[in-house]
């Protein structure tokens, strides 16, 4: 199946889902990139792909380089550093696994106090409570916190993020999709925040992320095929 074949099969999935529960919204297609070469994400990027995710920031950074820094909407979509703001700052145009009070003031400080223009950036939750997962816990009142920390420094978040659990049980990754939509709508509340963004569902489970509330999934070996991770 070729790039634009996968595609185009990803989005009637998504027209699918959409149908199924009732909803009529947008839902963006990211490609995750990670370990593949630039001329595999500029393939991707020629088939239609406008947003990309890569896992690691200095990875990710040499592919941006060689692409062009406008040749796509670029997120860092792994464990994120705060000894790699600067890079990110450089290179990304959003940082979607913002998962520590420490990263958010990290941003702050090299955005809002330079006066810089403050980038794109999501909450990660850890709605499977899965040790091996990054990610605030999900809980209402700590976000509440988190976020109200977030608009006092003067960098809200666009919205939230999470992995789907390793069992990939329909109750399970529904159940888990649901919660970060119900955390979303709870917070939106607040005042200072509008979080348009929750990003959750990968190659397995995104078709259930849709139907859950999903606004962009984020696809791999669904768009490339199997891969050696390294």
């Amino acid at each position: 199946m070729s790039l634009a074949e996968a595609l185009a099969r990803a989005g009637g999935i998504i027209e699918d889902a959409l149908s199924r529960s009732g909803a009529d919204r947008h839902v963006t297609v990211m490609a995750a990139t990670k370990t593949l070469p630039a001329d595999t994400v500029a393939a991707a990027i020629a088939a239609g792909v406008r947003v990309i995710g890569e896992n690691r920031v200095s990875e990710g950074g040499r592919k941006i380089a060689a692409l062009g820094r406008h040749a796509a909407e670029f997120h860092v979509i792994g464990p994120f550093f705060n000894s790699e703001i600067r890079q990110a700052l450089r290179d990304f145009d959003s940082i979607d696994t913002v998962s520590s009070v420490e990263a958010v003031e990290a941003l702050a400080a090299r955005t809002v106090s330079r006066r810089l223009e403050a980038p794109g950036f999501l909450l990660e939750v850890n709605t499977s409570g899965e040790v091996s997962k990054h990610g605030f816990p999900p809980e209402i009142g700590l976000l509440e916190e988190v976020c109200g920390r977030c608009v006092d420094l003067g960098t809200p978040p666009g919205g939230l993020f999470t992995v789907g659990p390793l069992s990939l049980e329909e109750a399970s990754s529904r159940a888990a999709f649901s919660r970060l939509r119900k955390l979303r709508d709870g917070l939106s509340a607040l005042p200072g925040l509008v979080l348009r963004e929750l990003s959750m569902g990968m190659s397995d489970d995104f078709h259930w992320a849709v139907m859950e509330g999903a606004t962009t999934v984020r696809l791999g070996r669904f768009l490339f095929g199997s891969r050696r991770l390294t």
